[in-house]
Formats: structure tokens, C-alpha cells, sequence
């Protein structure tokens, strides 16, 4: 939809960078994908919340059909032209109401063709109704359960050619942990505002609450400077912005941070390979 996508593309290309977009495929057609394979884009993620027609009830304005036809075309392209990239992700959604496709994850990323799929729970409940499908059990027994399904779940979507990575949300997370990569990431906004978190740049206007555990919270968004008045460089070496990251490292971040669920996703690759150690 940005009309200056591909000089964007061309700009980081030229740069060094590895450049990655996600994306819905609602847009993308044959002669679009082939432009993104040609300047070299080196990953293209797509977003889906289900493996069937039940992603396109809840991604609404989408099509799982058409996902998978875009997947096939970039295959195709990259066979035409030779190339190896772009690599296919999936950032998938998984809902409590949606535990029961788990077991079908592996043979259907793999028939997608997809390197990595990152699977995740909601982390940003904008109504009370939303939070019984964020979190995924209903205590701690149910989520050592869930724990083992998912390792059977990336064990067997290794064999298929996908690489799983998950992120949900634990109902007993209780130290510090986050999923974001605060000290070595940034968000830049559409108009030019730099944040630590993708959660601290949530575009909204007024005022917008976000549920945890059934409280309502008021969104606070943070910003240390803005790249049309300053460097990314000098913005990054604020006095406030390093104190911010140095709280954040030290385990006691700013109130902002304090009813985010990203400080309540357990870090499941790490879980995985215990339980795999605890099985032999």
C-alpha cells in the first residue's frame, strides 16, 4: 500500500540490512511478488490466526486461500529467478479457542513452506471478553500440560522443515521477564516517534484501555524523540532513553511497563529443551 515501498526496500537493501515485512496477502499478486524477489527482499512474514476457515473469521478481510496461493507464487518465483530469498514466515496467532488445531501446526507449516513460524497468545486485550481467549489454560496444571503438547508440536514441525518459536502468555509468570527486544531494538511511528516497545507506540487517540487479570488499564504510550528532529543515533544516547534501558536491565523498568503481558510470556524455547532433557 506505500506507494514508496520499494524505494524503502532499496534504501536498507544498499545499506546492509537484512529487510523483512509482514502482511496479510490480501494484496499481493503475482507481479507484486515477483518485484519483491527481483530487489531482494530477504524475508516476508504472513499473519494468520488459524489452518483453516477459521483464520478468516477472526482475521476478518482475509482469506487463508489466498495466503496460501501468495506462498506458492513466491516459491515459484524464487524457483524462476533463482533465488533464495525471500525466506516465508508465520506469525500465528493461537487462541484458547483454537487449542484444538495445535496438533495440526507441523504438517501444515510445512506444506506451506515456511522457514520460521513464530506462534504467539494475545498480548493486548482490549476488552474483557478477549482475555479468556489470551490466556491459553486455566492454571498451572493445564499450562505444564499445554507445555508438553507444544514440545511434541515443534519436535514434529522440525521433521516438516519449520522452525517454531513461542510466546505465550504464562498465568504464573510472576519474575521479570519480557519477549521484546528493549535494549537492542527501536519502533519508529509513521510520523517519525521512537519507542522502546511496539507497546508503547499503540496508535490511538484519547484515551484507550487495554485488560490484565480483568483490570482495566490506561494505554500509556512512551516516546524518547522523534527521527524528523533528531538522529536515530542521538535520540538512542538520551540521557532518558539509556536510564529507561538500564531500569529495564536491572529488572525494575518504569510504571509504563507495569501491567504489560509481555512481561508474562515465558520463553518456551528454553522450557523445550528442559522437558526434552527431563524425557530421557
Amino acid at each position: 500500500m506505500h506507494p514508496q515501498f520499494f524505494e524503502m526496500l532499496q534504501i536498507a537493501k544498499e545499506a546492509g540490512c537484512m529487510v523483512g515485512t509482514t502482511t496479510n496477502g490480501t494484496l499481493l499478486e503475482r507481479e507484486l511478488i515477483e518485484k519483491l524477489v527481483l530487489q531482494g527482499l530477504d524475508i516476508i512474514g504472513f499473519s494468520m490466526a488459524g489452518v483453516n476457515k477459521k483464520n478468516d473469521n477472526i482475521r476478518r478481510g482475509t482469506q487463508i486461500k489466498k495466503v496460501l496461493k501468495c506462498m506458492e507464487q513466491i516459491q515459484s518465483a524464487k524457483e524462476k529467478y533463482g533465488a533464495v530469498s525471500p525466506q516465508i514466515n508465520i506469525a500465528y496467532m493461537l487462541l484458547r479457542s483454537g487449542l484444538e488445531d495445535l496438533e495440526k501446526l507441523p504438517k501444515f507449516f510445512g506444506n506451506t513452506g515456511a522457514a520460521q513460524a513464530v506462534v504467539s497468545s494475545l498480548s493486548y486485550i482490549v476488552s474483557p471478553e478477549m482475555e479468556m481467549e489470551s490466556i491459553l489454560t486455566g492454571g498451572e496444571a493445564e499450562y505444564s500440560d499445554l507445555k508438553h503438547r507444544l514440545l511434541a508440536v515443534r519436535s514434529e514441525a522440525a521433521n516438516e522443515g519449520t522452525e517454531i518459536h513461542f510466546h505465550i502468555v504464562s498465568p504464573s509468570q510472576t519474575k521479570f521477564s519480557c519477549s521484546e527486544n528493549i535494549p537492542h531494538a527501536v519502533v519508529v511511528g509513521s510520523d517519525g516517534s521512537l519507542s522502546p516497545c511496539v507497546m508503547k507506540q499503540v496508535p490511538v487517540q484519547g484515551e484507550n484501555f487495554y485488560y490484565v487479570n480483568g483490570h482495566k488499564n490506561l494505554q500509556q504510550n512512551l516516546s524518547f524523540g522523534n527521527i524528523q528532529k533528531e538522529s536515530l543515533r542521538t535520540i538512542w544516547h538520551h540521557r532518558c532513553y539509556r536510564q529507561f534501558i538500564r531500569e529495564f536491565n536491572n529488572g525494575s523498568p518504569q510504571q509504563v511497563c507495569g501491567n504489560c503481558l509481555k512481561k508474562h510470556i515465558e520463553n518456551l524455547d528454553w522450557v523445550a529443551e528442559q522437558l526434552s532433557h527431563e524425557n530421557f
